[in-house]
C-alpha cells in the first residue's frame, strides 16, 4: 500500500495529508503558491465570505492561475478567526484581487512567517498560542 501512495504522490508532485496529519497551510513554502488567511465577518459560513471576498474585489486582473479556499481556520485569543486560502499562477495579481477584497469588506488579512501568524494590523502572534481547526 506504501509504495502505491508513493507513486501516486510522485504523479501528483506532491505529498498526500490523510486527516489528523495536515500541515497548516503555509507553514511550509510551496514553490509557485501564496497563502493567506482572511479574517471571519462572523455572519456567513466560510464558503460564503470566500465568495464575497472575491466578488468586493472588482476587476480582477490576474492573468493566469486562480485561488482556493481552504478547510483551515485559525482562532486567535481574542476569538478572532481567519480562513485560509491559497493563489497560484499570477501570484500578484491574486494577491491584489484578495488585499482589494478584504480592505473592500473592511476585514482584516494574516500570514504565517515562521511560528508567527502575522496580522495586517501590525500584530503577531505566536502560532502556538493558536486553535487550529481543519474542517
Amino acid at each position: 500500500m506504501s509504495g502505491d501512495r508513493d507513486a501516486l504522490e510522485e504523479i501528483l508532485g506532491g505529498k498526500i495529508e490523510r486527516r489528523g496529519e495536515r500541515e497548516l497551510p503555509g507553514l511550509s513554502p510551496v514553490e509557485g503558491v501564496e497563502f493567506h488567511y482572511y479574517e471571519d465577518d462572523g455572519k456567513n459560513k466560510a464558503k460564503k465570505q470566500f465568495n464575497a471576498l472575491l466578488d468586493s474585489a472588482g476587476l480582477i486582473e490576474a492573468s493566469s492561475g486562480g485561488v482556493v479556499s481552504d478547510s483551515c481556520t485559525i482562532y486567535l485569543s481574542d476569538n478572532r478567526r481567519f480562513h485560509a486560502l491559497s493563489y497560484h499562477g499570477d501570484i500578484d495579481g491574486w494577491r491584489e484581487a484578495v488585499e482589494a477584497g478584504a480592505n473592500a469588506r473592511g476585514l482584516l488579512l494574516a500570514r504565517i512567517e515562521g511560528d508567527q501568524l502575522v496580522v495586517s494590523d501590525g500584530r503577531s502572534i505566536p502560532l502556538s498560542e493558536c486553535k487550529i481547526e481543519f474542517s
